[in-house]
């Protein structure tokens, strides 16, 4: 089953213009410095210039964001945000997947408490939320700032039939082990 990420577009816009944005003041910073030697304006305009080049090659990604899911043979799952991350977790990894609303507080982009919660949102509003048991790493900043994952929310289409698919592999009699039954269990406690 494939997902695709809600409002990725707009987010793809978000990111074009910040990437136009670093692009103009990486120029203007060169411009500066060759004008009147100031050496300030070297290292700022190398830093946005490789801020403008990792945001431009993370909007040309952005429309290849999403969560595959398999429950046949393979049972695997992968998910993939922009240059954010691209992983395949076991999906008897998975405990648990709820639904969760987000609001508009939240904002766009990767979200992280740092303390084993991120967000992977492209919108607000209904999301799910995968609960893992061997934590996965999200880059903030890609190979600098590594953010290790126990819950992971992402701002899918229709993530309700997620949310049932894995109810329904859980409940299946194949899957009788009591590592299997853990997920059910976990989902009937409710919100914490």
């Amino acid at each position: 089953m494939l997902f695709g990420f809600r409002g990725i577009r707009a987010f793809q816009v978000i990111l074009s213009i910040a990437a136009l944005l670093c692009g103009v003041f990486a120029v203007i910073s060169l411009k500066i410095f060759a004008d009147d030697r100031t050496w300030i304006f070297l290292p700022a305009a190398m830093l946005l210039g490789l801020l403008f080049l990792w945001l431009f090659s993370t909007t040309l990604r952005a429309p290849t964001s999403l969560l595959a899911v398999d429950l046949g043979e393979k049972r695997l799952t992968r998910i993939r945000f922009a240059g954010f991350v691209d992983t395949v977790i076991d999906n008897r990894d998975i405990l648990g997947v709820r639904l969760r609303h987000t609001n508009i507080l939240n904002g766009v982009g990767i979200r992280t408490n740092f303390g084993g919660d991120v967000g992977l949102f492209s919108a607000w509003g209904p999301a799910a939320e995968l609960t893992l048991r061997n934590p996965i790493r999200i880059w903030l900043v890609p190979r600098l700032i590594p953010v290790r994952a126990r819950r992971l929310t992402l701002s899918i289409r229709n993530p309700e039939k997620l949310v049932a698919q894995f109810a329904q592999v859980s409940s299946s009699p194949a899957t009788s082990s009591p590592a299997a039954a853990r997920p059910a269990a976990a989902r009937r406690r409710g919100k914490r």
